[in-house]
C-alpha cells in the first residue's frame, strides 16, 4: 500500500480583509485632508465677504468713527463657530474728509476639523476697498 500525500492549498480567506485595511490605510488620510481642504477654502470665501461686507457698511457712512462703527456691526453678524474662533479687523483706514475710499484688512482664526500634527488651525486675512459714498454733498 502505498501512502498518498496530498497537498492542502491554502485558501483566499482573509486577503480581502488585508486589501481592504491597505487601501484604508492610504485613503482615510486623503479623505481627512480633503475634508480640512474644504474647511479652508470655504472659510476663505468667508472672510472675503466679511471683508467686502464690513468696507462696504463702512463706505456708506459719513464720519471715520461711524464708518468703523458699521464696520464691526456687519462683523458681528458672521457668528462664530466650532470651527471659526474669531473674526477681527486689523486694519481700517477712512480718508480725511470722506473723499477717497475706505481700505478694510478682516482676520479670521479658523480651527482645523481634523488637525494635523504642527497644523490645527490656519490664520486668513482679506483687505477691501471700497469708495465712501456716504458724505453729504455740500450746498
Amino acid at each position: 500500500m502505498k501512502a498518498i500525500h496530498t497537498i492542502k492549498k491554502r485558501g483566499n480567506r482573509g486577503s480581502g480583509l488585508m486589501e481592504s485595511v491597505m487601501a484604508a490605510i492610504i485613503l482615510v488620510p486623503i479623505a481627512l485632508a480633503l475634508l480640512d481642504l474644504t474647511v479652508m477654502v470655504i472659510a476663505n470665501s468667508m472672510n472675503d465677504t466679511a471683508a467686502k461686507n464690513a468696507a462696504r457698511a463702512a463706505a456708506n457712512q459719513s464720519t471715520g468713527n461711524a464708518a468703523h462703527d458699521a464696520a464691526v456691526l456687519t462683523l458681528k453678524t458672521f457668528q462664530a463657530s466650532t470651527l471659526v474662533k474669531s473674526i477681527k479687523i486689523n486694519d481700517f483706514d477712512y480718508p480725511a474728509g470722506g473723499n477717497g475710499s475706505v481700505s478694510l484688512t478682516t482676520v479670521m482664526e479658523v480651527k482645523l476639523p481634523v488637525p494635523f500634527p504642527g497644523f490645527s488651525g490656519y490664520t486668513f486675512t482679506a483687505k477691501d476697498v471700497e469708495p465712501v459714498v456716504g458724505t453729504t454733498v455740500p450746498d
